[in-house]
């Protein structure tokens, strides 16, 4: 019975190896990739209303219709490739995908011969139109390459002498059997060649950094300590920075009232009468700031007593709210 267990598990892992050509990826020339090793899934999205939503009537229902839809719509926009239309509208959801080359990677020490006479791809397993470039010249396209390639792995003929001195075989590729529809850009850099070189001009470089807003990491800058001051110049408060105080006379009462009612500085700081001779907030206490609900919102302390700017940030900290 054991044995028989182990088979069966054994059947169930080969029968989902197919899988991993589930999308499909160039294999000659090689890429490289960022994980080290090939990746199939698709690097963007793009917006599969981008044009509006298609007539049923007229294209019908399903991935062919909308491969219809696609192919009769896309020449009439203006865009100068296929790779142009993705660079200008993939929405990238991955940090390690770059939004030139999607999950494939420059590795100069790792650069591929170019094949004699066919190009591989494991397989165009959904509808959809692809495209192929060295450096500057389309070596391909074709409007559904799934139709147009149907073996698995898939081969393409071209022209060799097309990628002649060429440094970079870039492909692109939009399937259209989802939504949104699913983008692929796989670059293989070839020998011969030298350094990473730039896309297409006819499809040019994506605007976008770093791979994506995904892959940015948002970072906060604390507030300044702001001096409060008075009237009368001779005495400052340093007010922190958990608390927004008004110093104007003119200021709204019910702003006082909110910062009084949301802090605890009242608990943890004594007023300028009690404790006169207390120069340096400990970490427990803050700067010794009065807040009362009268037409004055700060109380200042002597300037002889102001606790310094380093110390009132720290004593800031300390500033607990009540539940």
């Amino acid at each position: 019975m054991h044995a028989f267990a182990l088979i069966a598990t054994g059947a169930a892992v080969l029968a989902s190896m197919p899988s991993v050509q589930g999308h499909g990826y160039m294999v000659h020339p090689e890429a490289q990739w960022v994980e080290g090793f090939p990746n199939n899934g698709y690097g963007s999205t793009i917006d599969n209303e981008i044009w509006g939503v298609y007539d049923n009537t007229k294209y019908g229902y399903g991935p062919n219709a909308t491969l219809k839809f696609f192919t009769e719509t896309f020449p009439t926009k203006g865009y100068k490739s296929l790779g142009a239309f993705i660079i200008e509208n993939q929405e990238i959801h991955l940090p390690n995908v770059d939004p030139d080359c999607g999950l494939t990677v420059y590795k100069d020490s790792a650069r591929s011969e170019l094949p004699a006479s066919e190009l591989t791809y494991t397989s165009f397993t959904h509808p959809g139109p692809c495209e192929v470039w060295c450096d500057d010249t389309k070596v391909l396209f074709d409007s559904d390459c799934q139709t147009k390639y149907p073996n698995k792995p898939a081969t393409m003929p071209y022209v060799k002498s097309k990628c002649a001195g060429a440094n970079r075989m870039t492909i692109y590729r939009v399937a259209v059997h989802a939504d949104p529809w699913q983008s692929y850009i796989n670059c293989m850099w070839l020998k011969g060649g030298s350094g990473i070189g730039a896309p297409p001009s006819a499809v040019g470089k994506s605007k976008l950094k770093g791979g994506s807003a995904s892959n940015s990491t948002a970072t906060s800058t604390p507030a300044p300590v702001t001096p409060s001051t008075t009237a009368d110049s001779s005495a400052t408060t340093l007010a922190p920075s958990t608390a927004v105080v008004s110093t104007e006379a003119s200021g709204s009462d019910e702003e006082a009232s909110s910062e009084a009612d949301d802090s605890s500085v009242d608990e943890v700081s004594s007023s300028a009468g009690d404790s006169p001779e207390e120069e340096t907030p400990t970490a427990e206490t803050t700067p010794s700031v009065s807040i009362e609900q009268g037409d004055t919102a700060v109380t200042a302390l002597p300037a002889t007593k102001a606790p310094s700017t380093s110390n009132a940030s720290t004593g800031a900290k300390c500033v607990r709210r009540r539940s």
